[in-house]
């Protein structure tokens, strides 16, 4: 029996393996976590979640991407809650105050989601930071900044200091830090859950305030 070659197929523009580029992503500069991610860091154009109490680092991620975006020449903006960024504080850690704003905190649900989309409209930021109070967007809101992150390329991440364990499908990445190691909770094209060793963490953090201190002090 012949095989007849269908007509639609030959319309098809077929991309060689050669040509296939990973979807865009912000470097964290933590290698351990870049290698895994599909991104090579958080992805870019769409939402993150990062969970964790006080001091188990999840701000200091963001810090850290903030640096590699600044390296490039480029603006980043952070949205001020339970957690506030100082200019001595981002000083010290090399981040270019004239390429950051610091906003500051919203009152209200509504006022947060409007901030939100013109941060993102704006066409201004690689990535925009927000650190969640009481306030949390509801998910047609968060559908809404999805589609605009898209739109604009911009990486939108959140930070929540009361971690929970349900898995939202909105957001492309979510990482619960803790202690002694950090899980990724949700990361598209890799399986999770994913833990990675504090210690493989930290160890740049602590990297950094070691050099930090060692200028002060000098």
């Amino acid at each position: 029996m012949s095989t007849l070659a269908l007509p639609e197929l030959a319309n098809i523009p077929f991309v060689s393996a050669e040509h296939l580029q990973p979807p865009a992503g912000l470097a964290t500069g933590v290698s351990v976590l870049d290698d895994f991610l599909l991104w090579k860091g958080i992805p870019q154009g769409d939402l993150s979640l990062f969970q964790g109490i006080p001091g188990t680092g999840a701000t200091s991620l963001w810090v850290r991407i903030v640096q590699n975006v600044h390296a490039q020449n480029k603006w980043a903006a952070w949205i001020n809650g339970d957690t506030q960024l100082f200019p001595a504080h981002l000083s010290h850690h090399k981040l270019n105050l004239k390429k950051l704003l610091v906003v500051k905190e919203p009152k209200e649900n509504e006022q947060l989601f409007w901030l939100l989309q013109e941060l993102i409209t704006s066409s201004l930021f690689e990535v925009i930071g927000c650190n969640l109070k009481d306030i949390f967007l509801k998910n047609h809101q968060l559908q809404k900044l999805k589609r605009l992150c898209r739109l604009h390329k911009v990486a939108l991440v959140f930070i929540n200091q009361k971690p929970t364990k349900f898995i939202n499908p909105l957001f492309s990445f979510m990482v619960l830090f803790q202690r002694d190691f950090i899980t990724i909770q949700r990361a598209l094209h890799r399986p999770t859950p994913f833990n990675i060793a504090g210690s493989m963490i930290h160890a740049n953090f602590m990297h950094q305030f070691k050099n930090t201190a060692r200028k002060l002090l000098s």
